[in-house]
């Protein structure tokens, strides 16, 4: 069959090998090797670089694969005017550019969001008859208003001023045939908050149907289960790693002040940073006076598994909100590959993953005393840290590696497009 994936925001092939490989790169691969053709149909703003991309149309694996892109204005910040003038823009481009073709696929693959972007997919896979599955990553336009701390007056004013969003996402919801997410429970979530009962009725229409798909990466041969299991234990330092854009979904003020308070009972630790983004200055702030917090920068899959070597566990401190209480983001599994028992604030699903496993700590959000607790028990009973860490690691392998996840979802994309 043919597949189209309709996809931004993450590195393409034509970016080049020293990228790291998300959904599209990993489904086109998988569908490929079932003898699929594909297509991937992104942008010409590389999001992850705030730079443009050379080339409008590429060509990979003879006949089975081609990468087209679709031009917009681009932006420097990931909040703000110039965002939503893009998106705009790429919407008009991307329901010219599909509506000029003859040729159609057997089936188009949307990564939502952007809502702009995926709803000029369903419009077009609508018209054109073709079956749509929605891959939602995250919750939008809820995100927005979806924080910690927030009050009710601000909330409904947001849910006001992002009703265009609210009708967007329940066309998207509603005329998808089915959506998919990286847990059931964020594919439920969407089907059931924005699937329109009216239009449904109105259209004669079930409304779409769920599956749970992880965002998983490909397996690394570089690591394997006889280095994790023999992983040195902290001797003087218990080491903790970070690794991702430093962005504000993160709660590194707990993580700061949890810190200060290791330091005051005589725990020694180092955290290691990896990563950048539009937050750094204001996360390097929070640790201006902390000499055992080293930002690494942006670092790649080798840097970061050298790092990860001499790390012990690792933390996602993420802000407790719905978005990620429903979700398992690829953080999480990309802690586990590395064989790094993980801390937590979260909870809902990866709570209950981390416990149903043993594969790290859930610490309360926004105490600082509770995380500083939790590492200061973790570094006097050392022992905890191998057995967690080979846990992570066999949960990767038996549930979240790549063969297994993505086979399961060509093979329903097969029946979908039949």
């Amino acid at each position: 069959m043919l597949v189209w994936i309709l996809q931004t925001g993450e590195p393409l092939n034509c970016d080049g090998e020293d990228i790291r490989p998300m959904r599209a790169i990993n489904l086109s691969s998988a569908l490929i090797s079932k003898n699929h053709n594909v297509e991937i149909i992104s942008t010409k703003f590389y999001h992850q670089k705030k730079t443009f991309r050379k080339n409008s149309k590429s060509n990979f694996f003879s006949v089975y694969l081609s990468e087209t892109l679709i031009g917009s204005t681009g932006y420097r910040s990931n909040i703000g005017i110039l965002r939503l003038i893009d998106h705009h823009i790429l919407f008009f481009n991307l329901l010219i550019d599909l509506f000029k073709r003859k040729k159609k696929p057997d089936l188009i693959f949307i990564g939502y969001p952007p809502i702009e972007w995926s709803l000029a997919g369903v419009i077009y896979a609508k018209i054109k008859k073709i079956p749509i599955v929605l891959d939602v990553k995250d919750l939008w336009p809820d995100i927005f208003w979806d924080k910690e701390n927030i009050s009710t007056l601000k909330k409904n004013l947001l849910k006001l001023i992002f009703l265009p969003y609210r009708i967007y996402a329940s066309v998207i919801s509603t005329f998808s045939d089915y959506i998919t997410g990286p847990t059931l429970s964020i594919a439920n979530y969407f089907k059931t908050k924005y699937s329109s009962l009216i239009l449904k009725k109105l259209l004669s229409i079930k409304g779409p149907k769920t599956f749970s798909s992880p965002i998983v990466p490909p397996i690394d041969k570089k690591i394997n289960f006889i280095q994790i299991e023999n992983k040195k234990d902290p001797d003087s330092n218990l080491n903790i790693l970070f690794l991702g854009s430093l962005m504000s979904i993160y709660d590194f003020e707990t993580v700061s002040e949890s810190l200060t308070l290791l330091s005051q009972k005589g725990i020694n630790y180092n955290l290691y940073i990896g990563g950048k983004g539009g937050s750094e200055k204001r996360i390097k702030r929070l640790f201006k006076k902390n000499h055992n917090v080293v930002f690494l920068g942006w670092i790649n899959r080798d840097e970061a598994i050298e790092i990860s070597k001499k790390c012990h566990l690792a933390i996602a401190p993420y802000q407790n909100i719905l978005n990620f209480k429903l979700n398992l983001v690829n953080k999480y599994i990309d802690y586990m590959s590395l064989g790094l028992p993980i801390l937590s604030p979260l909870e809902g699903h990866v709570n209950q993953l981390i416990e149903k496993h043993d594969i790290g700590w859930n610490y309360q959000a926004n105490n600082a005393k509770d995380l500083a607790q939790k590492i200061s028990n973790i570094y006097l009973s050392k022992e905890s840290i191998k057995f967690k860490s080979i846990n992570a690691y066999m949960l990767f392998k038996n549930k979240f590696n790549y063969k297994l996840v993505y086979n399961e979802l060509v093979k329903n994309l097969e029946i979908i497009a039949k």
